[in-house]
């Protein structure tokens, strides 16, 4: 993990992680769902996507095992976790009290 990585995790804003694996199809759902989530909160949300083909120290870290898998981070704290291709609604009702 690089030191700038570490430094977003830690910041004080939420970050949504989503682990996926970039030669499934649901990648690019994934791109697109992420995309409206940055439209909608803007500067208060960071959305990384993570290609879980290359960097199995964060899938060990988290303990991802399946693709697509959500993680939103606040202040280096996990707050949520979800797993599966999910509507960008449901993804949003579970992430934002934590905005």
């Amino acid at each position: 993990m690089t030191h700038k990585f570490e430094e977003k995790l830690n910041s004080g804003k939420a970050v949504l992680l989503a682990f996926l694996h970039a030669g499934k199809q649901d990648a690019v759902d994934v791109k697109y769902i992420l995309k409206e989530l940055s439209d909608k909160y803007g500067d208060k949300l960071e959305t990384i996507k993570v290609d879980g083909s290359y960097d199995h120290e964060l899938l060990r870290k988290y303990k991802v095992d399946t693709f697509p898998t959500w993680i939103l981070i606040k202040n280096g704290e996990q707050l949520w976790n979800g797993n599966g291709i999910k509507k960008v609604e449901t993804i949003d009702e579970s992430i934002n009290a934590f905005i």
